[in-house]
């Protein structure tokens, strides 16, 4: 299933692969089992994920780790903001796309 972005079409598969890449480095940069854990278990769901509701949990799922008590470093903040920025973009667009179709 494809979803109309601004004139291109962006896949199920394009939306994991413009958010895997970054979930994964900051993966990479961590060290402590309860982060790791977290977003273990959130990579695991996106890429599972295979419709808008699915994927629209996950980035949800994925906004409560600022407010988790888990501990992170400025740079890894940045790395879940910037995750979290192309959730929303992502987002808008499945919410752009459904009200074209009312």
């Amino acid at each position: 299933i494809d979803i109309n972005t601004k004139g291109r079409k962006l896949s199920y598969h394009s939306i994991k692969q413009e958010i895997l890449p970054s979930l994964e480095r900051l993966l990479s940069d961590l060290t402590t089992v309860g982060e790791l854990n977290f977003l273990n278990h959130i990579r695991s769901k996106l890429s599972l994920a295979d419709n808008e509701e699915k994927f629209l949990a996950v980035f949800l799922e994925l906004s409560t780790v600022m407010y988790s008590g888990y501990s992170f470093s400025n740079l890894q903040l940045e790395k879940i903001s910037d995750i979290l920025g192309k959730c929303e973009k992502i987002a808008l667009t499945f919410s752009a796309d459904s009200t074209k179709l009312n």
